[in-house]
C-alpha cells in the first residue's frame, strides 16, 4: 500500500488507534491470566506511593499480631497454673481443717498431701511454654524455681508457748551447763559439726546465737524470730544449706529439752527458691504501646502458699498446722489477685489484638484494590478492545484500497 498525501491524515490515525488498542489489549490479557493490574509500578504509578504506605503498615500490624499472639498464649498458661495453685490451695485448707479435728486426724496423712501439693506447686511455677520458663523473668531459659531449695532448711524450734528475747538467761528458763553438738551441711552440702559450750550461770540466748553464728565454717545458723516471721520470737536454729540437720547435747545439759526444742520448719519470707531475676518482660503491641506483663515466682502470694507446704510437709505438730493454714488462708486470699493482675494484660492484649485485625482485613482489601483486577470484567473489556482492534485493522484495509477507479466504480 502506498500512503498519499491525500490519505497521510487517515492513516496515520488509524494506525495509532490500532496501536493503542493492540497495547490495551496486551495489558487485558495480562491481567486476566495474572489477576494484577500491572507487574511493577509503573504499571500503577498513580497508587504506587499509597500502595508503598499500606504494605508497609499491613507488614508492622503482622508483627503486632505475632507479638500479640505470643504474648497471650504465655499470659493464659500463667492464668491457667495460677488457677491450679489456687485449687490446690483450697485442697489443702480443707485437709489442714480436717487434719485439726480429733475425729478425723487418722484419717489425713497432712505431711505426705503437703510435700505431694508442694511437688506440684513447684512444677507449675517452673510452666515452660516453647522452650520459655514463664515464671522466671528474663532468665528464662533456666527454671524460676529451684525444686532442692522450695522446702524450708531444716530447723529446731523453741516451745512456741516460751517468749525469748537476746537478755534472756540460761538459768532463768532452768538450763543446766552442758554442750550443744550440731551436724548440719553447709552451702555446699558438706557435712559440718559444730559445737557449741554453754554455761548456764552466765551465759543467755544471745551468747548461743553468737556461739553458733561465730563459726567459720559453718553449717547452722541461729536466729530469734516468730514462727512463719509472725507472733513472739522463739529461738531457731536451722541448716544453712538444704540437708538435715540434727542436735544432741552431752554433759549434763538439758538445753534442748528446757527450751522445747523442736524439729519443726520455719521459713523465711524470702524466697530463697526461686532462680529467676526481676525482669518483667515487654512485648511491643503497637507503635507507641508496649505492655508489661508476666509474674514473678517469687510473687508473695506463691511464697505464702511455698511456706504454709512446707510447715504442713515438715511436721505433724498442731500450732505448726495452725500456722500452716494461716499462710495458705493468705495464699488463697491473694492468688485471685494475682489472676486479676494477668487477666488485666490479657484484656490490654486483646483490645489491640482486636484493632490490628480490623486494620489488616482493611489493609488486604485496599491493596487487593490497588493491585489486582476483576477478572470477569477484564474478560468483558478485553473483548470490547479486541472487537475494537479489529474493526481498526478492517479500517485500514478499507482504507488502503480506496481510489478514483474503485470510488467511479
Amino acid at each position: 500500500m502506498v500512503t498519499r498525501v491525500a490519505t497521510y491524515t487517515n492513516h496515520t490515525l488509524l494506525s495509532d488507534l490500532a496501536i493503542r488498542n493492540a497495547a490495551r489489549v496486551t495489558d487485558l490479557q495480562n491481567q486476566a491470566s495474572s489477576g494484577y493490574k500491572s507487574r511493577n509500578y509503573a504499571g500503577i504509578a498513580d497508587s504506587t506511593q499509597r500502595l508503598l504506605n499500606l504494605e508497609g503498615e499491613y507488614t508492622r500490624t503482622e508483627q503486632y499480631l505475632r507479638n500479640t499472639t505470643q504474648t497471650k498464649l504465655r499470659l493464659q498458661s500463667m492464668e491457667t497454673s495460677v488457677d491450679s495453685m489456687l485449687t490446690i490451695a483450697t485442697q489443702m485448707k480443707s485437709l489442714l481443717i480436717q487434719a485439726s479435728s480429733a475425729n478425723q486426724a487418722d484419717d489425713v496423712n497432712i505431711q505426705d498431701e503437703a510435700s505431694q501439693a508442694m511437688a506440684q506447686v513447684a512444677n507449675l511455677l517452673n510452666t515452660n511454654l516453647d522452650g520459655r520458663y514463664l515464671f522466671a523473668g528474663g532468665r528464662s531459659e533456666e527454671p524460676a524455681v529451684d525444686i532442692e531449695k522450695i522446702y524450708a532448711p531444716d530447723n529446731y524450734l523453741s516451745d512456741l508457748d516460751v517468749t525469748l528475747t537476746g537478755t534472756t538467761t540460761l538459768a532463768s528458763l532452768g538450763v543446766t551447763t552442758g554442750q550443744l553438738q550440731i551436724v548440719s551441711t553447709d552451702v555446699d552440702g558438706n557435712s559440718v559439726t559444730t559445737n557449741v559450750n554453754y554455761n548456764a550461770a552466765t551465759d543467755d540466748i544471745d551468747d548461743i546465737l553468737d556461739a553458733i553464728n561465730s563459726v567459720t565454717t559453718n553449717g547452722a545458723i541461729a536466729s530469734l524470730r516468730g514462727f512463719g516471721d509472725t507472733g513472739a520470737p522463739l529461738l531457731n536454729i536451722e541448716n544453712v544449706g538444704n540437708g538435715s540437720i540434727t542436735i544432741t547435747e552431752s554433759g549434763a545439759g538439758d538445753f534442748l529439752s528446757q527450751l522445747g526444742m523442736e524439729k519443726i520448719p520455719n521459713p523465711r519470707a524470702d524466697a530463697d527458691y526461686y532462680d529467676g531475676d526481676k525482669q518483667i518482660l515487654e512485648a511491643r503491641i503497637d507503635d507507641e504501646y508496649s505492655v508489661s506483663y508476666g509474674i514473678l515466682a517469687d510473687n508473695p502470694a506463691f511464697q505464702k502458699l511455698v511456706q504454709g507446704l512446707g510447715i504442713a510437709a515438715g511436721t505433724d505438730n498442731q500450732d505448726a498446722m495452725s500456722v500452716a493454714l494461716g499462710f495458705i488462708n493468705d495464699a488463697i486470699n491473694e492468688l485471685p489477685n494475682v489472676q486479676g493482675q494477668i487477666g488485666l494484660d490479657i484484656s490490654n492484649i486483646e483490645r489491640f489484638e482486636t484493632r490490628h485485625e480490623d486494620f489488616k482485613i482493611f489493609a488486604a482489601q485496599a491493596i487487593s484494590d490497588i493491585e489486582t483486577v476483576d477478572v470477569p470484567l477484564t474478560l468483558a473489556e478485553l473483548t470490547q478492545y479486541e472487537t475494537a482492534l479489529q474493526a481498526s485493522f478492517i479500517s485500514i484495509s478499507r482504507a488502503a484500497d480506496l481510489s478514483l477507479a474503485n470510488y467511479l466504480r
